[in-house]
């Protein structure tokens, strides 16, 4: 679907958080800014899905102004995702075609400039956490990381979301991006032998090595689009599945009604109605006899689902990690970085950039 740029915005805003250090007071290059907004335009969810389409240059424009107009000047509004791809590639293409008409001190004025800038600014890379799909491997994740620096948990989504489960591989044959998995799990087990404890380091690793089965089992399309099918599991200390979405599908095919009394009811409460304690009791009620009685094919509802989960969780479980790197150093990121060369289809320039940025991520 095409973005509606009349439309409210809320479905696109990821969270804000403080700025310590950007810009200055005293007539800096940028004006101060203590807060930063995110908003995010993906035209496919986690799973792969498709949201929106890509927005044309205008819309993304309008949709950046209207947005931005509705914030003080104290905050830096940061907006991502690739519906906003045909804005990138003309400010790319402006951006080139400036730099060719340039004279050799226009060029050098240009990138004094633009070092001058790049110092006042914060580094803005993986600057919201992700959500793992499935519920359980997201509490361990997070859970690992409850007293590791907030730098180290930003390395951390970095490592899932370039190398472990990107959403874009190219023309990346499997090999390869096999191989980049096995890469971003050696700097995971760097980050558990370097700036976690014992104990922690190991559930990272954990967690870490159970998302990298995630990524190995993605698909990419011809495009080079990765999608995963990742279950969302069980409500932390619960029974239920945390997807809820089958469960409504369900009902609205094999008790209609009933749905639309529920959705009724949802609403109500939403909007701050009283009086519904009774009648959601019943509704749950009448709920949980449809959900758990035999349906066409013989099994409940609850039963097929456990069934389909039990399937996922067996092929995620026999899904072999690779053993791509052997006999590596985890010392320090010289050692490191020189233990990995030669053991994969990865070029050593490409690991040294990589790992130049592990340590941005680090340090910012």
């Amino acid at each position: 679907m095409s973005v509606n740029i009349s439309q409210n915005y809320s479905q696109f805003y990821m969270g804000s958080e403080p700025l310590k250090s950007y810009g200055s007071e005293n007539n800096g290059l940028i004006k101060k800014k203590d807060t930063l907004a995110k908003y995010e335009f993906n035209t496919v969810d986690a799973k792969g899905n498709k949201v929106m389409d890509k927005m044309t240059r205008e819309e993304a424009l309008r949709a950046m102004n209207e947005i931005s107009a509705g914030y003080g000047d104290n905050v830096l509004v940061m907006f991502s995702g690739d519906g906003l791809q045909a804005l990138a590639d003309s400010i790319h293409e402006q951006h080139t075609k400036g730099v060719w008409n340039l004279t050799e001190e226009q060029k050098a004025a240009r990138e004094k400039r633009d070092a001058e800038f790049q110092k006042e600014i914060v580094h803005l890379e993986n600057t919201h956490r992700i959500f793992i799909p499935n519920v359980q491997t997201n509490k361990q994740f997070y859970d690992s990381l409850e007293n590791a620096d907030e730098k180290v948990v930003s390395a951390a989504n970095g490592i899932i979301r370039n190398y472990i489960m990107p959403h874009q591989v190219g023309d990346m044959s499997e090999k390869e991006r096999t191989d980049q998995i096995a890469f971003g799990l050696e700097q995971a087990r760097y980050l558990a032998e370097n700036y976690l404890d014992k104990e922690h380091g190991a559930d990272f690793l954990s967690a870490m090595e159970t998302i990298a089965k995630y990524g190995l089992n993605g698909v990419a399309d011809k495009d080079g689009k990765v999608t995963y099918d990742i279950e969302m599991g069980y409500v932390v200390g619960s029974k239920l599945f945390a997807d809820q979405t089958r469960t409504r599908e369900y009902l609205k095919q094999q008790a209609p009604d009933l749905y639309r009394e529920i959705e009724e009811l949802n609403q109500n409460i939403i909007n701050n109605k009283g009086g519904w304690g009774s009648k959601f009791i019943e509704l749950h009620k009448r709920a949980e006899k449809v959900l758990n009685a035999p349906g066409n094919t013989g099994k409940s509802f609850y039963e097929a689902q456990q069934e389909r989960y039990d399937a996922w969780k067996e092929k995620i479980d026999n899904t072999s990690l690779p053993e791509t790197f052997h006999g590596l150093s985890y010392t320090d990121m010289s050692s490191f970085l020189e233990s990995m060369n030669g053991q994969s289809s990865l070029s050593y320039s490409w690991m040294e950039d990589q790992m130049a940025r592990l340590m941005k991520w680090l340090e910012s």
